[in-house]
């Protein structure tokens, strides 16, 4: 990982002060490499984000609690155990019966012991069932946009995707007056402007493109490829 890609890490992960945070972004606007690989690295983690966690079944979790915690030990091992363990016996007749009564009152448990009856269970096997799956849906980029307005109240992005609405796409505040928001678009071509405090339009100072909208103004475009 080279010095570039361990500042986008530390950015995505808010590992940034505020200053460096802004320090970043002025060096995204001024480099279009470092915005590109920036985009990649956000498109990765919000694609991970959304991948199935997978929860292990209660067959596995009961193996392993099996294999870390030990079994008791038997009733066989624990009276050998008591039998074969080191002990500072005092001799007289009357401890020497008294062991030997115990030892007579042990084989003769042991030698009533029976081993359990082992039953076997039929088990019906049922076939694997084959899962189907619909037809993929049309391919979508997540497409992270950015905008820095410290003194802003709210800020919202109105563009080709949603109609040219405002109210329909919000932008979040994070550390540094940063406005952010991530927004899945099928592969094309759109044009968009950023709204600040719900009157001001303004065209995204970090676009690479921008195209007259035919009334003097500029808007933003963005061509999202795969």
């Amino acid at each position: 990982m080279n010095e570039h890609d361990l500042v986008i890490q530390r950015f995505l992960d808010h590992e940034l002060s505020p200053e460096e945070r802004t320090a970043f972004l002025q060096a995204v606007d001024a480099n279009s490499d470092l915005r590109r690989r920036w985009l990649n690295l956000e498109m990765v983690a919000v694609e991970a984000a959304q991948l199935p966690k997978i929860v292990p079944s209660a067959q596995f979790l009961s193996r392993l609690k099996a294999q870390v915690i030990p079994a008791p030990p038997s009733l066989l091992a624990r009276l050998c155990a008591a039998v074969t363990a080191h002990r500072t016996l005092e001799w007289n007749f009357a401890g020497a019966m008294a062991a030997a009564c115990v030892a007579v009152v042990a084989v003769a448990g042991l030698l009533s012991l029976k081993p359990e009856r082992i039953v076997e269970v039929p088990v019906t096997v049922t076939p694997a069932q084959t899962a189907s799956f619909g037809a993929p849906s049309d391919p979508k980029v997540f497409v992270r946009l950015i905008l820095v307005q410290p003194n802003a109240q709210s800020v919202s992005v109105a563009g080709d995707f949603n109609g040219w609405n405002p109210a329909q796409t919000k932008l979040d505040r994070t550390d540094g007056g940063v406005w952010t928001v991530t927004i899945p678009l099928k592969p094309g071509r759109y044009e968009y402007m950023f709204v600040v405090n719900g009157k001001q339009w303004i065209a995204d100072p970090l676009a690479a493109e921008d195209a007259g909208d035919g009334f003097g103004s500029q808007n933003a475009v963005l061509d999202v490829a795969i």
